[in-house]
C-alpha cells in the first residue's frame, strides 16, 4: 500500500527482516568524487552525478551548490523523507511538506583567518589575520511547513519525529568520525 508516496509494504518487509536480523539495516553509502578544476567536482552516488561547485564570488564557477549548500539540502531533504514517513506509518495524509534551510558560515575559516581582535577600527573593517576561526556552519535553521490532514499538535509531533529519527541531524549534531586515507596510484619508474 501507498501512503504519501512511501511504500509502506515495503518498509514492512525491511523492518521485520530488521527485527529478526538487524544486519540488514545495516548500510555503507558510497560516492566517488571527481575534480573537474577549480573549486567544481562532480560525485556519483549510485546512479545520480551531483555537482558541487562555489559561487563566483569566492573563486568558482557556479556550476552546481556549494558543499555547504549540499549539506543543508541533505539535511531539510531528510527531515522531509521523516516527515512523510512518519505521518505514512500513522496513517496521516499529507498535502505539502516545504522546509526553508540556512546557515551562517563565516568563509574565514575556510581561508584559515581569524578575525582581528585588535583595535575598533579593525573590528569595523573586518581585518583578518592568520588563525583559527574554526572551517564550517555555526547554526542551521529550518522553517518547516506541512499541510495534513492531523491537528498541529500531531504535525509538531511528526516534524520531531523526523528530526529524532534523521541520520543527516545525528550526522551533525554529534562528532561523527571522519577518516582521510590517501589512495597512491602506483608507478613505474622507466
Amino acid at each position: 500500500m501507498m501512503r504519501n508516496g512511501v511504500d509502506m509494504e515495503r518498509v514492512k518487509t525491511l523492518t521485520d527482516a530488521m527485527r529478526k536480523d538487524p544486519a540488514v539495516g545495516r548500510r555503507t553509502l558510497s560516492g566517488i568524487t571527481s575534480w573537474n578544476g577549480g573549486a567544481h567536482s562532480t560525485t556519483i552516488v549510485r546512479n545520480f552525478a551531483v555537482p558541487a561547485d562555489e559561487p563566483v564570488v569566492i573563486g568558482g564557477t557556479n556550476r552546481g551548490p556549494s558543499p555547504t549548500e549540499l549539506v543543508l539540502t541533505g539535511l531539510s531533504a531528510c527531515i522531509a523523507v521523516g516527515i512523510a514517513y512518519s505521518a505514512a506509518e500513522e496513517g496521516i495524509e499529507v498535502d505539502l511538506i516545504e522546509i526553508d534551510v540556512e546557515g551562517d558560515l563565516d568563509l574565514a575559516g575556510f581561508f584559515r583567518m581569524r578575525r582581528s581582535t585588535g583595535t575598533e577600527h579593525e573590528k569595523t573593517h573586518r581585518v583578518f589575520e592568520i588563525g583559527d576561526t574554526r572551517p564550517g556552519l555555526d547554526e542551521v535553521r529550518l522553517t518547516v511547513r506541512v499541510d495534513a490532514d492531523a491537528s498541529r499538535e500531531k504535525i509538531q509531533e511528526l516534524v520531531d519525529r523526523a528530526y529524532q529519527r534523521s541520520p543527516v541531524v545525528a550526522a551533525l549534531m554529534h562528532a561523527v568520525p571522519v577518516r582521510v586515507c590517501i589512495g597512491w596510484e602506483e608507478t613505474r619508474a622507466e
